[in-house]
């Protein structure tokens, strides 16, 4: 029973009932977690509920590493929280906790824009119940619930500050993770190549002119969810 836990099966299959199974319950979190958010919990209750599902999220993350490294499967390349919805991850808590409206004004757009298609083209290979599948499916989740909870329960409004800044931002994150790739011979952000599976990245051309036209998508993109 361990073993299906903690091994590798490479059993997902995009597109498959598994994965309309997960989007749903993975979308019936959401939104619900909103409706009690925006109609049922008062301020505090709503605050504290949302970081704890927040941290938990975060937690899937975090022991992640430790699992790997005590069945010693773990691998730098690929392992490490440097993709953007896993770091994230490790980020939301303090977002919804501390209200921090600057912060959420960029990683809303990063995580609409990049994170939320990962629900519906998804990266994953492992299939339940792998731990990896837990916790693909609660980080996508509880970042997206984020994202969302300052725009409905918090009454943010966006600005196009937080485009500029969005943008910057992601293209600096790009800086500092391009030389880890490099060392690690890792593909965090996939900015080394594309992800694998059936993804929007099968839209672009190859490697690494669609990194060059991710620039002018994600302004676009950053763009339409503001307006």
């Amino acid at each position: 029973m361990l073993d299906s836990i903690l091994l590798d099966n490479h059993g997902f299959r995009n597109y498959g009932s598994e994965h309309l199974i997960w989007f749903i319950l993975c979308w019936a979190l959401i939104f619900g977690f909103l409706y009690f958010g925006k109609k049922v919990w008062n301020n505090d209750q709503g605050k504290l509920y949302v970081t704890i599902i927040c941290l938990l999220g975060a937690a899937t993350q975090i022991f992640k590493l430790f699992y790997r490294m005590k069945i010693g499967t773990f691998d730098a390349a690929n392992d490490l929280p440097l993709h953007l919805c896993n770091l994230m991850t490790l980020f939301v808590p303090f977002v919804v906790w501390f209200k921090w409206r600057t912060a959420w004004g960029i990683i809303f757009f990063w995580i609409m824009a990049g994170c939320a298609q990962s629900l519906f083209t998804p990266t994953l290979t492992e299939s339940m119940p792998n731990y990896e599948a837990i916790r693909y499916w609660l980080v996508h989740s509880t970042i997206i619930l984020a994202a969302l909870w300052g725009l409905v329960v918090y009454g943010y409004s966006l600005r196009w500050r937080d485009v500029l800044n969005a943008w910057i931002g992601i293209n600096a994150l790009a800086l500092v993770l391009y030389p880890i790739n490099v060392w690690l011979h890792s593909n965090y952000m996939y900015l080394n190549g594309k992800p694998p599976g059936p993804t929007f990245y099968d839209l672009l051309s190859p490697w690494p002119t669609y990194v060059y036209q991710l620039e002018f998508v994600v302004l676009i993109i950053f763009s339409i969810f503001f307006i």
